[in-house]
């Protein structure tokens, strides 16, 4: 017998058809620059939210007095705050170091890892294939994401270690691409701009005038959301599979 698998008809509503959502980003506050509004709709809307951080920032300062190991520190430390911000109860650091990431099979096999232990039906990333010149961290988080996504996560003669340890193998329906050029799913993040904001505001190592980076987001979110008669908005570019688990059925209340 097949088993059907729920279609996704409201693509700008992932939340109408499944339950949990994974985010795997190069740095403290990718999530947040990218897509953290729509972050906080997934978890206003009760589905959950977990994180995989692949480095720690600890290159990203002006400070000539910083170092790198304070800095990595600290950017954890407010990647934790922009989380319960958020909303995210699960976040996990992969410490790479900044600059330092490569798509590499051991990148692919952590982050593999992190789906077989989160299982979630979608997976957000950065896009690896803009076509302008993009952060090396930002490009190889995405493919190492893509990868893990397929086949990786899938096949149990991957990373067959995972399996003894009881990390079942897992099959992502969806991947939402975020940071992304002619985006073709847009989010209607105008009840979660805020949240937003505060997110972005956690990471205060990052930020020298909190008011001017609030005024360039609702620039920003509101400039995308204008032609689709909202009043701030995300996009994405989405990436469905044929395969995978179906999501358990949300109970009614």
């Amino acid at each position: 017998m097949t088993t059907q698998y729920p279609e996704n008809e409201n693509p700008s509503e992932p939340w109408l058809t499944y339950k949990r959502a994974l985010v795997v980003m190069a740095h403290p506050d990718d999530a947040e620059f990218g897509c953290g509004g729509t972050l906080a709709k997934l978890v206003n809307n009760g589905m959950e939210l977990g994180y995989v951080v692949c480095t720690n920032g600890n290159k990203g300062s002006n400070d000539l007095t910083m170092t790198s190991d304070r800095l990595a520190v600290i950017r954890e430390d407010e990647q934790r705050g922009a989380c319960s911000v958020i909303g995210a109860k699960d976040v996990t650091f992969l410490g790479y170091g900044d600059g330092e990431l490569e798509a590499s099979v051991e990148l692919i096999g952590k982050i593999v890892r992190e789906i077989r232990k989160f299982k979630p039906d979608i997976v957000i990333c950065q896009d690896p294939w803009r076509g302008r010149h993009n952060h090396r961290d930002h490009r190889n988080a995405g493919q190492a994401t893509f990868d893990a996504v397929y086949p990786y996560a899938r096949d149990h003669l991957h990373f067959p270690e995972q399996l003894e340890e009881g990390l079942e193998t897992h099959k992502v329906l969806e991947i939402y691409a975020t940071m992304t050029e002619n985006p073709d799913v847009i989010v209607d993040i105008s009840d979660c701009i805020h949240d937003k904001i505060n997110a972005l505001k956690e990471h205060k190592s990052q930020i020298g005038d909190p008011d001017a980076l609030e005024q360039r987001i609702l620039s920003n979110t509101s400039e995308l959301a204008e032609s689709h008669g909202f009043e701030y908005a995300e996009g994405f570019k989405r990436h469905t599979f044929s395969f995978g688990r179906a999501p358990t059925p949300k109970t009614q209340a």
